[in-house]
């Protein structure tokens, strides 16, 4: 039996979150009357590029966070808040971060100016 490692198993588990959410997305443009795209291939296909920027965003954001589970209480602390975010990785939050992290991304974009020219907005109409 091979064992493979346990970041293994946490990238795997982001990729399939991240996949779930983006296929979410695709449903929901192929099925609205507003989209300019009828099935989730074509939506797929016009997007591309963005997704894959934004997969490039939110994989960075991932592995920071496996490197560094304290980096959120590190960045409050230095803000005089004495409160605990550190999360360390796991099963259950990789998936959970792949799944949200491109909510996450749009909420950065709409928060950061030089974001707002990095990274395409999420188009799920």
């Amino acid at each position: 039996m091979i064992h493979l490692p346990e970041s293994a198993h946490l990238w795997a588990l982001f990729a399939a979150g991240h996949g779930l959410h983006v296929l979410k997305r695709a449903s929901l443009s192929a099925g609205s009357r507003i989209s300019g795209t009828k099935s989730r291939v074509e939506w797929l296909r016009t997007n591309a590029l963005n997704l894959g920027i934004r997969l490039f965003v939110n994989a960075a954001g991932f592995s920071y966070w496996v490197a560094h589970p304290d980096a959120a209480t590190q960045m409050i602390h230095t803000l005089g808040i004495p409160f605990n975010l550190t999360i360390e990785p796991g099963h259950a939050t990789a998936a959970m971060f792949g799944l949200s992290g491109d909510s996450m991304v749009d909420w950065a974009a709409a928060k950061v100016p030089f974001l707002q020219k990095e990274i395409p907005a999420s188009n799920s109409q």
